[in-house]
């Protein structure tokens, strides 16, 4: 395989991620109107053990796993991030 060809298929994948981002963040939009509405912090630690945790086992590769985690973590950053900007009313809908 050639380097183009293994390019063009990072390419591929990444247009799918960003796909499943902008999902993943009208999920969070949702998340942070709930927590707005209640009260609750944006911060669940336990939540986070738990998804590192529980999302942490769908990779098989023990060598991959540390890098996944890492991967999950800045997500999480992200979403957190996402949060804090919507409930600072500074947006309350999303378009990807």
């Amino acid at each position: 395989m050639e380097l183009q060809e293994i390019r063009d298929e990072i390419r591929q994948i990444d247009e799918e991620m960003a796909e499943l981002f902008c999902r993943r963040m009208d999920a969070v939009r949702k998340v942070a109107a709930y927590k707005n509405r209640r009260g609750l912090p944006i911060l669940d630690q336990e939540q986070e053990v738990r998804v590192i945790e529980g999302r942490s086992s769908l990779i098989k590769n023990p060598e991959l796993r540390p890098f996944y985690i890492e991967f999950l973590k800045d997500v999480m950053k992200v979403s957190k991030h996402w949060q804090q900007y919507l409930i600072q009313g500074k947006r309350d809908s999303m378009q990807c």
